[in-house]
């Protein structure tokens, strides 16, 4: 059974036999492809409602690696630390995994069902967002991240970003 990817470098949809490489998370070799939503291989149930994964096809995979300052399959290739497979981007704040926060209330999800009750109906359930929707401002969390970084000015309230001199 084969599904769909979508060729971020040239801009096609392609089909994929259930596995394909990943150079840039690391992977020296193909790997199942996964539902990000439902958590489970695509080969596996309906995923017509589901986003499709943004990857290179195999004949783009090289040109974008290269364009991207990475000769494949040489030492200068990201590579995946031990232990690392399978391992959860996002902690909590005792370290459990999770698959996300929310970027208005910082609260953890645990599961992609989580976050979709969480966001369903205008954000029903997020107290931050209902409160700030009407002000139309950035998610107090990326603010904070913003400022951090350097990248908006704190003293303008955060609501624009920083002049530079690019």
């Amino acid at each position: 059974m084969s599904h769909r990817h979508f060729c971020d470098y040239a801009g096609h949809d392609w089909q994929c036999a259930g596995t394909a490489l990943r150079p840039l998370a690391g992977d020296t070799e193909p790997s199942e492809c996964m539902c990000q939503i439902c958590g489970v291989p695509m080969d596996e149930g309906d995923h017509t409602e589901c986003p499709i994964e943004l990857l290179a096809c195999p004949d783009h995979m090289d040109e974008q690696l290269r364009r991207m300052g990475y000769e494949p399959g040489t030492s200068n290739m990201p590579r995946r630390s031990e232990g690392a497979a399978g391992e959860n981007f996002f902690k909590d704040s005792d370290g459990n995994p999770t698959i996300g926060f929310c970027l208005w209330c910082n609260k953890d999800f645990y599961s992609h069902g989580q976050a979709r009750e969480h966001h369903a109906n205008d954000s029903a359930t997020c107290p931050v967002f209902q409160k700030l929707k009407e002000q139309h401002c950035m998610p107090p969390v990326l603010q904070m991240m913003f400022e951090d970084a350097g990248i908006l000015d704190r003293d303008n309230g955060g609501n624009e970003p920083e002049k530079t001199d690019e």
